[in-house]
């Protein structure tokens, strides 16, 4: 290598770095507290709902509302995230959310409630009308949707951090 060709090389290095240097350094978005709210408040309403479905499992079109509910919010949350340049770490909590969500949904459809008690249906057909979750699968279910929880809210958290350095 020449000269020249050495000093040219070393002023792309200066130019690059000096350009990294002014942005600085951003290669995630900053903190957002629109989407540090958006995860607190679905978290909530997903906790309230899972709670009493640990004791009392869920059925009937008001569970079915409150699922559809939890997955226009996650979908919603996901959407404006994915928007965002340079945030790649919260988009991927979310879809994982989304998904969860997405899965509890197509148990719920799976099972039926009949005379008092949720059974899988023996036909393989899915309907979320007759559909319902039993207590054990709510509590299992929402010790992982909540570790996902928090995982994407420390993920949005720690931007905080990021933001006053």
């Amino acid at each position: 290598m020449n000269v020249m060709t050495k000093a040219k090389c070393g002023t792309h290095i200066l130019a690059i770095s000096g350009a990294l240097l002014v942005t600085g350094c951003a290669f995630v978005s900053h903190y957002d507290s629109m989407s540090y709210k958006q995860l607190t408040d679905l978290k909530g309403e997903t906790k309230v709902f899972f709670e009493n479905c640990q004791s009392e499992g869920a059925s009937g079109i008001e569970s079915l509302n409150s699922l559809k509910g939890f997955k226009m919010s996650s979908a919603k949350a996901y959407e404006y995230e994915k928007g965002k340049s340079l945030n790649d770490d919260t988009v991927e909590r979310l879809e994982i959310i989304d998904n969860t969500i997405s899965d509890i949904i197509e148990r719920y459809k799976s099972n039926i409630f009949i005379s008092g008690q949720c059974k899988d249906r023996r036909d393989g057909t899915k309907n979320a009308v007759t559909g319902c979750l039993t207590e054990g699968y709510c509590t299992g279910k929402w010790k992982a949707l909540s570790a996902k929880f928090d995982i994407a809210i420390s993920t949005e958290n720690a931007k905080i951090k990021d933001k006053q350095q």
